[in-house]
């Protein structure tokens, strides 16, 4: 029963999940994955695919796409483009998993791709739902801290990996830091909403950490 009432939250998702370019054909309720391509390099790119196309930039939240919902169980390609440098992308999704795609920097101007995955296993419509997806492979415990007293919300988030956790829809201001540094970087997620979901996102750009949220729907 529980699971049953996450897959019916999640498909009142879809139908908001992206408002871009459709990338990929769709599939019926019972059998979508979401996909989502985050730019994690110090310049804009372009993610081709058979059905279309998309522009990210190397500026904050305009880094990450929406959350496309696919067919489950069938392979995905696109290609990343930037200047005269490409790479390609696989993904196949199983149902109701949340894959993001991270576009890496790999000396020079090459790049690289690599899958940091989520299956949700709770839903409540009554609180927020958060995630800390590190992609910082220097960084080998992430943590994110927020509220008045600084308490800890997640933390030991490994490199290319991600955890969620469910909050009270509140009025966010976070920070996040890596293996217990003092230096912490400032995330105003502002007012969180019951029954949606965000991601704060951790990188290294040029030498430079930086931090900052997306909503992962409309």
């Amino acid at each position: 029963m529980k699971m049953n009432l996450l897959m019916l939250a999640l498909a009142a998702f879809a139908p908001v999940a992206f408002a871009e370019v459709q990338l990929y054909d769709t599939g019926p309720s019972e059998e979508t994955s979401y996909v989502r391509f985050v730019n994690a390099t110090d310049h804009a790119i372009s993610v081709v695919s058979a059905k279309g196309s998309i522009e990210l930039s190397d500026k904050a939240a305009a880094r990450s796409s929406k959350f496309f919902p696919v067919k489950s169980g069938v392979k995905l390609s696109a290609t990343i483009q930037s200047g005269a440098q490409k790479v390609g992308s696989e993904v196949t999704g199983k149902p109701w998993e949340y894959i993001t795609i991270a576009i890496l920097p790999k000396g020079g101007k090459q790049m690289t791709t690599r899958l940091v995955r989520e299956t949700p296993d709770d839903f409540n419509a009554m609180r927020a739902s958060l995630s800390l997806v590190n992609l910082d492979a220097r960084c080998s415990a992430a943590m994110m801290q927020g509220g008045a007293k600084s308490a800890t919300i997640l933390d030991q988030v490994h490199p290319l990996s991600a955890q969620r956790r469910l909050i009270n829809p509140v009025k966010l201001l976070a920070s996040v830091s890596c293996d217990a540094e003092t230096a912490k970087l400032p995330v105003d997620l502002g007012q969180l909403q019951a029954g949606k979901r965000y991601s704060v996102f951790l990188m290294t750009v040029n030498k430079s950490r930086q931090a900052f949220f997306v909503r992962d729907g409309n």
